[in-house]
């Protein structure tokens, strides 16, 4: 049998607003010993639900319960459904009857990482693999993403080093050098990382983001204005992507710019169940004068954080401004109410509210 297993580590914009790292599929071509079963019709049943597919494969290891490859079959499909332990017990299955080694070893620590979160585990049974092949470049990937969501971004940086040695026209090792260096705070490294990245992946917009957050790193904003822009308009537009714009715009001094990409990062739910960005949408609103949104963005602050002194503050100052000396006198009292720490900023605002509404 060949191990030459294709993981695919893409790159997206996932968990926790990082560059997201997805496993796509386990591209194998070998055929189980007792019967011509290959992965690819295994995933053609698994089209007409996983309980076809499993039904298949339980049948085939009733008839042939000696077969290690279909038990490696059995585990990946129901890693693919998520049915770790499952998994788990086919993967060791597979291992005692001397299925490919690294292989079986790696699917397990996917499992451990992907599926429970048990990202030192995949770490280590990714080392296991690579004892008994030191050339597997899917077990460096799959360490580099352990070592990543632990933390560990200098050893990250090595095993993603390792990918692209073994496979330089592959794009995966870059893309996790890309952000292990950036973890590090090695900004010139993540940018070399990253335009070799679009140099194997043209229209990678993930990569993009991430040159762009190297650049507004060291204050070069300009350029992160144009690669944000650029990963916008090839991904459709994503939350984190808005949101480092308008940072970016506002060091440029284009509070427009911040304005709007604020308002374009509220259609996401992750953001817009925050009140700590409609706090962000409001100020840049009223700073360039939107007093309707501004208000509407303090609104939802206040109540989605009832005790968020900030959000009473940011809506006393646009109620004045609106001509609302009522609305904003409540909420001068709220804020004081809330913050007595702050009793002299209220009794500023209050004193401009007054002028603000004699002059009317």
């Amino acid at each position: 049998m060949t191990r030459n297993v294709r993981i695919i580590l893409l790159a997206g914009a996932a968990a926790a607003l990082l560059l997201a790292v997805v496993l796509s599929t386990l591209k194998r071509s070998e055929t189980a010993r007792s019967e011509s079963v290959t992965w690819a019709f295994i995933e053609e049943l698994s089209r007409g639900g996983y309980g076809k597919a499993l039904a298949f494969l339980d049948e085939r290891i009733l008839a042939h319960p000696n077969d290690a490859l279909l038990y490696y079959y059995r585990a990946r499909l129901n890693y693919e459904a998520a049915e770790g332990a499952a998994a788990l017990r086919d993967a060791d299955r597979a291992i005692s009857l001397g299925y490919a080694q690294e292989v079986s070893h790696l699917l397990k620590g996917l499992v451990h990482g992907r599926l429970y979160g048990d990202w030192r585990m995949q770490a280590d049974l990714a080392s296991k693999a690579l004892v008994y092949d030191p050339m597997y470049s899917d077990g460096y990937l799959a360490r580099a993403e352990a070592r990543y969501a632990l933390g560990d971004y200098a050893a990250c940086a090595q095993d993603a080093a390792a990918v692209s040695r073994l496979e330089p026209a592959s794009a995966e090792g870059w893309e996790y050098s890309l952000l292990c260096l950036a973890g590090l705070g090695d900004q010139a490294g993540a940018e070399a990382a990253g335009l070799k990245v679009l140099a194997l992946k043209p229209g990678s917009h993930a990569a993009l983001w991430r040159l762009g957050r190297s650049y507004a790193a060291r204050g070069q904003h300009k350029r992160a204005i144009k690669d944000f822009s650029a990963a916008i308009r090839l991904s459709g537009g994503r939350a984190p992507y808005y949101l480092d714009r308008a940072a970016s715009c506002a060091a440029e001094g284009d509070f427009s710019c911040e304005a709007w990409d604020l308002a374009a990062a509220m259609d996401w739910k992750e953001i817009s169940s925050y009140a700590s960005y409609y706090l962000l949408l409001g100020t840049a609103m009223h700073r360039v004068g939107e007093l309707d949104r501004g208000l509407a963005a303090a609104d939802r602050a206040a109540a989605l954080a009832p005790g968020a002194a900030d959000a009473y503050a940011l809506r006393a100052r646009l109620r004045a401004e609106a001509g609302d000396a009522a609305g904003a006198a409540k909420d001068l009292k709220r804020l004081a109410g809330l913050a007595p720490d702050r009793a002299a900023e209220a009794a500023a605002l209050v004193k401009k509210t007054a002028g603000s509404r004699r002059a009317k």
